[in-house]
């Protein structure tokens, strides 16, 4: 009788974990949908900065506190399509963020993209004009696309039944 009552616990331990596991999920992909609205928004300010006289003035929200990585991450976020190297520098130009400061600009961008594409955070797409076009890697997620971990591939078979009376009560 003991026994019965561990497993149970196990049980429902097993369903709590692929609950969690399923809501990371969801805050993960809404994360990224709030991180894209914001490069969209920041490269839309870069924009309309060329047409307002503010030259003096300089947007403290475009780079706040973002080094290149952080500028290319956003620059990719705010992409509409696949982009090059040079499409990439140009972005960051349209963020205002200072690539000039760099001794080599195009230099500097394709090696920290080569490192993110390492990571994953971004990946190579179809080659536009015989040049290498990147995209960010979770760029279609609320489109279709999935995280890289899901409640079935880390706990096959488990937290189904609670998982499924869940979206029934959606």
């Amino acid at each position: 009788m003991e026994e019965s009552l561990y497993h149970e616990v196990l049980r429902r331990a097993r369903n709590d974990l692929a609950t969690a596991i399923r809501k990371r999920g969801e805050l993960l992909a809404y994360l990224e949908t709030a991180e894209t609205e914001i490069a969209q928004l920041k490269r839309l300010i870069g924009g309309i900065h060329a047409y307002v006289d503010e030259s003096p003035k300089r947007d403290e929200l475009l780079s706040a506190g973002e080094g290149l990585r952080g500028a290319i991450r956003t620059a990719l976020r705010a992409a509409t399509q696949d982009v090059t190297i040079s499409e990439i520098l140009a972005i960051l130009k349209e963020l205002q963020f200072p690539i000039e400061q760099h001794q080599n600009p195009l230099g500097s961008v394709y090696t920290t993209v080569t490192r993110l594409v390492a990571e994953g955070e971004v990946v190579e797409a179809e080659p536009k004009a015989q040049k290498k076009t990147y995209r960010w890697a979770l760029a279609k997620l609320g489109q279709g696309w999935r995280l890289p971990f899901d409640t079935v591939t880390v706990l096959p078979g488990l937290g189904q039944s609670r998982v499924a009376k869940e979206r029934k009560k959606r």
